[in-house]
């Protein structure tokens, strides 16, 4: 009896220090602000193929969605109200090279019966060099504030680039448990999708997947405490746990 009482409030008092360390990890003097214009948000595909990814377009600027990292070709692009943003791509989508979808800011058209919307989405369906069709939307959320990277890169997840990540007294769990975890701190709205920390959490497992770096160096790198990653990576542990205890 008791400890079914008491487990709601630890459940509750592990997201809420989630939630502070988000909070405090999203503090504008934080250094990823200084340091994040240059680059591009690394995306997993399976991340991306299940979720809605927020992306920033800027007047004056080109943003980029570039599937170069994958097997992938661009076989059909739709934005759903193009009244204030039109795209291009690298090459015909007929010619099944295409690769990249470029976004730019225009000046509000009228389209007689369309309706409108001021965060709109873009739809991108693809196929790989073995027939398989993904596809992948994006929220395109028009921005005045200081450009933070160029565009999102899709990046494939295979296990070679879901290394194991030792966080000392953390706990020990994969790249692929922190994405995981920052997926759900999303959905469940314990972070804003379009968050300086969120790219900050994609640009470290960026490095720990792609370069020979420890996590204590790829966060760093990517300017996110490592507090934030300990908690993300906890999540679906603890939600694997949560399943398991409920058919008990």
């Amino acid at each position: 009896m008791n400890a079914i009482m008491v487990f709601p409030k630890i459940k509750i008092f592990s997201w809420s220090i989630l939630v502070a360390v988000l909070a405090a990890a999203s503090c504008p003097n934080y250094a990823f602000s200084q340091s994040a214009a240059t680059g591009y948000q690394t995306v997993g595909r399976d991340i991306a193929v299940n979720s809605a990814i927020d992306l920033l377009v800027y007047p004056g600027r080109a943003t980029a969605i570039d599937f170069s990292s994958t097997d992938e070709a661009l076989a059909y692009v739709l934005i759903a109200d193009p009244s204030k943003v039109v795209f291009t791509t690298d090459a015909q989508l007929a010619s099944g090279l295409a690769k990249t979808v470029f976004l730019r800011p225009i000046q509000t058209l009228n389209f007689p019966g369309a309706t409108t919307a001021t965060i709109t989405n873009i739809s991108i369906k693809t196929v790989d060099s073995k027939g398989k069709q993904r596809l992948y939307n994006f929220n395109i959320v028009p921005t005045n504030k200081k450009p933070e990277n160029l565009g999102i890169r899709i990046a494939p997840l295979t296990p070679e680039k879901s290394p194991t990540l030792n966080v000392g007294r953390g706990g020990t769990f994969t790249a692929s448990d922190v994405e995981k975890g920052l997926l759900i701190a999303i959905q469940k709205g314990y972070t804003a999708a379009n968050d300086p920390v969120v790219y900050s959490v994609r640009q470290f497992l960026a490095l720990v997947r792609n370069q020979n770096l420890s996590v204590t160096e790829a966060a760093a790198k990517a300017g996110v405490d490592l507090s934030v990653i300990v908690e993300l990576g906890k999540i679906p542990l603890e939600a694997s746990n949560d399943s398991g205890t409920k058919l008990q």
